[in-house]
């Protein structure tokens, strides 16, 4: 599922010494990426059924809204740095 993917993938992230949360419910898109620009969270990770089926992570910047499909290791690599 999703939400187990998120968990796996913010273990790592964390490890690897990038700060990361998950949004806290189960809610639409833009209530989502309003909780970021709130918080002025810079890149939001998301995960769905594409991105499960690749093992992948479609990776935002919320500054420009630029978005790249990545594996786990090109995400920590591009936010580690």
């Amino acid at each position: 599922s999703e939400a187990r993917a998120s968990m796996q993938m913010i273990k790592h992230l964390r490890t690897a010494g990038v700060s990361a949360e998950i949004f806290p419910e189960n809610s639409k898109m833009k209530k989502q990426m309003a909780y970021a620009n709130a918080l002025a969270i810079p890149f939001v990770a998301i995960v769905g059924e594409t991105e499960l089926a690749e093992n992948k992570v479609t990776l935002k910047n919320m500054t420009t809204g630029d978005q790249e499909l990545l594996s786990l290791e090109e995400l920590i690599k591009r936010l580690a740095d």
